[in-house]
């Protein structure tokens, strides 16, 4: 979230057991010698282990997607004052697919439907209500949310350590893995208060991953889906912008722009910031006609009459060049207002008529934005 204010200048398988009947004959020429009561003990052993035998699971399951995933946030800037429970940066979800199939062996070679469950875990504490874990950052936590249309998930959290996505699955025996696919969103949370400045992220909650099929109790384990490894920076603003009125140049007359370069109609005004202590504070203005542009006067307005004027912004007496909408600190043609007090600081700066060309008289309007960076 950048701090933007516009200068104007005028988101269970039912087993098919198959038992064969087994017949055990017993000629009378034997009559009932120790040996034929051993040979009908033993076939009668083994006719009761067939029956008994319990059917292990056929379906077989693995992930299709790449696990062991690093949590990547980029640059995120967290206003000033920002409460406990805001969401300051929701990352792109990443795509993860279980896949499962029916085997044509085992003991239950005619299963051709069964669900798989994915039990994502955690062991990072938790920081904010249920789901929402711990982070290096102190006042930032971490929460993730899974979505499956396939398996009928809907922003299913990791909530108390645990989440459950269970995917039911059909297919012919001896037949292809049939895709699961899932979604896993990363939101980053205000937990409490955040240290001014620029802080670096680099562990996360690490994410765990188990499956369990509708016909086998037992879990087995996978590779985590992430690792607790992270990387991004947070920004903490220790200012937030004050209202700042339209800035009303003065009207002149086009003779006082004779020739290109000739500058009048001066007017000071200034940029009002609530700060906190604990930063160095940084400036960038940005030209909102035109962002790419990096000269040292505005571009006007569609709807301004006048021609070959334009408007300069400066400070101190030093004409202002522009640079990117960006809060990153090393911006170009951004510069450093100074250390944040605790309370008011304000930017003073001044606005005037640049001529650019031939000038004709009528309308004069320009807009700006600036940008807070801080260190």
């Amino acid at each position: 979230m950048m701090c933007d204010q516009k200068l104007v200048l005028n988101e269970s398988c039912p087993k098919d057991i198959r038992e064969q009947q087994i017949d055990i004959q017993v000629s009378k020429r034997l009559g009932d010698s120790p040996l034929t009561r051993f040979l009908v003990r033993v076939a009668l052993v083994l006719f009761a282990g067939l029956v008994s035998a319990s059917a292990h699971a056929d379906i077989t399951c693995n992930s299709l997607t790449a696990l062991g995933q690093t949590l990547v946030a980029g640059s995120i800037s967290v206003p000033a004052n920002t409460p406990v429970g805001t969401v300051v940066s929701t990352l792109a979800p990443i795509d993860y697919t279980m896949q499962c199939k029916f085997a044509n062996s085992g003991s239950n070679p005619n299963e051709t439907s069964a669900t798989n469950t994915a039990n994502f875990t955690t062991t990072t504490p938790l920081v904010l209500g249920t789901d929402v874990y711990q982070t290096n950052v102190t006042g930032i936590g971490v929460r993730y949310i899974f979505n499956s249309s396939a398996c009928n998930a809907a922003n299913v959290t990791i909530a108390n350590g645990a989440a459950a996505v269970t995917c039911p699955f059909s297919g012919p025996v001896g037949g292809a893995y049939v895709p699961a696919p899932m979604t896993v969103t990363v939101q980053l949370v205000v937990t409490g208060p955040i240290s001014g400045g620029i802080s670096n992220l680099t562990t996360a909650a690490v994410v765990g991953l188990a499956f369990v099929s509708s016909d086998n109790p037992k879990s087995w384990p996978a590779p985590n889906l992430y690792t607790g490894t992270a990387t991004g920076t947070l920004t903490q603003a220790t200012c937030s912008v004050q209202p700042t009125p339209p800035v009303s140049l003065p009207n002149i007359g086009t003779g006082a722009l004779a020739s290109v370069g000739t500058t009048a109609g001066a007017r000071a005004f200034s940029l009002s910031l609530s700060c906190t202590s604990g930063a160095k504070v940084y400036i960038t203005l940005t030209d909102s006609v035109n962002q790419a542009n990096r000269s040292n006067t505005l571009q006007l307005t569609a709807d301004s009459t006048a021609k070959g004027v334009g408007v300069q912004v400066l400070n101190g007496s030093s004409p202002v060049s522009f640079g990117a909408d960006s809060a990153v600190v090393g911006n170009t043609n951004q510069w450093l207002i100074g250390s944040s007090p605790n309370g008011t600081l304000q930017v003073p700066l001044t606005a005037r008529y640049i001529s650019t060309g031939t000038v004709s008289a009528g309308s004069v309007k320009a807009l700006a934005t600036f940008t807070m960076a801080y260190q």
